[in-house]
Order: structure tokens, then sequence, then C-alpha cells
């Protein structure tokens, strides 16, 4: 469901990340999203890379993929790998259901913002809560004031692990097309336009 919004009162929960290139956002500060790429996808323009100490002690760095086909033709021995491994893994599978999202949304629902440069909020305090647990304690809750485009949605639909891509996609189009609050499991809030930090809440 996507609407227009006019000094909307909503709320945001911010960390300072290393692949966030923005500055801590205070009372005041202006946020200006729907354009540039946010953070959250923005991450995906540094590669992934790997670290590995050969016998001659030289560190060579290797892509995700290429660092996994080196352990799998035993070039390669790291007892981090089933992290690494479960890294890589979710690395890629969230770069593939951001890619399938977009490409539903300009399908489906071409004036909703993009999760590529929206900023996402929810409309109440009590679900920012609920995401600043589920973030970190490092999360702060902002209040906005925000005018502009505004899409609700159920990030329960969103992809998280193998499924039919049959099934993702029709995900997808509901994610886009369809969003009832009272059965949503996670809501969220993704909004394009200009927005005002009024308050830090906690």
């Amino acid at each position: 469901m996507t609407d227009q919004v006019s000094d909307w009162t909503c709320y945001h929960v911010t960390r300072q990340l290393p692949y966030n290139p923005h500055a801590s956002l205070t009372v005041g500060s202006e946020i200006e999203s729907g354009e540039a790429s946010n953070p959250f996808y923005g991450f995906y323009e540094t590669p992934r890379r790997y670290s590995v100490t050969m016998q001659d002690g030289s560190v060579v760095q290797y892509g995700a993929i290429g660092f996994l086909k080196g352990v799998e033709r035993g070039e390669i021995s790291s007892p981090q790998l089933p992290t690494i491994a479960a890294e890589i893994s979710n690395h890629y599978l969230m770069l593939a259901r951001e890619l399938l999202m977009e490409m539903v949304r300009l399908e489906c629902a071409p004036l909703a913002p993009s999760r590529q440069s929206a900023l996402w909020v929810t409309p109440d305090l009590e679900a920012a809560r609920i995401w600043q647990d589920r973030l970190g304690s490092s999360g702060r809750i902002l209040q906005l004031s925000a005018t502009g485009k505004v899409h609700l949605a159920d990030a329960g639909l969103l992809l998280g692990d193998a499924e039919a891509i049959s099934e993702t996609k029709a995900k997808a189009v509901q994610y886009w097309t369809q969003f009832d609050q009272s059965t949503a499991v996670e809501p969220e809030a993704l909004f394009a336009g200009r927005a005002t930090v009024v308050a830090e809440v906690c």
C-alpha cells in the first residue's frame, strides 16, 4: 500500500555501521531518500573479500566464490570455514532477494519507493522498538516528520531461505500490492522524500 504523506510522524532506527557513509543523525538532521542508494543496498558496491595467508607468508585476497572454490580444491584451509560459508551464502541470498524485489516492484508497483533507495521507517513507536531489539543495542530510535511517499508492507514475505522461485515471486507481488496490518508478520514501511529528525526517543 503506497500513499502520499505530509508532515507524517514516523520512527526510524539508526545505527552507525562501517558501510554507512552518512554522518550520525541528530535532532534537526534533514534526510533525503528515494534517489541515491541507501546504505543497505550500497553495501553491495563493496566486493566481499577474504585474506588468506599462504605457506610462504604472503597474503592473498580472494573473492567470496574464489575462496570457497579454493577450499573445495584443498588449496585453502580455514578454521572459520562454517562461519564464512554461512556469511557468503547469506550475502548472495540477500542480493538475489533485493534484485528480485526491485524487478517485481517495477512490474507491479512502479510508484512505490524502491527498497534500494528508500528509508526504512515504522508508523508507530511499538514497531520501532521491535526493530531496535532485532538490530541490537546500538540502534537509536528517532522520531521523524516526513513528507513524500510511503509504502507499508510485510517483511515476513521476504525471501529468507531456499524456496521455489515461483513462491518467491508470488510473495514479492503480495509485498508490493497487498498489505493487511492485522495479518502482517513483520510490518515495515519504505519512505521516499524529505524527513526531519524531530526527537531522539531512545
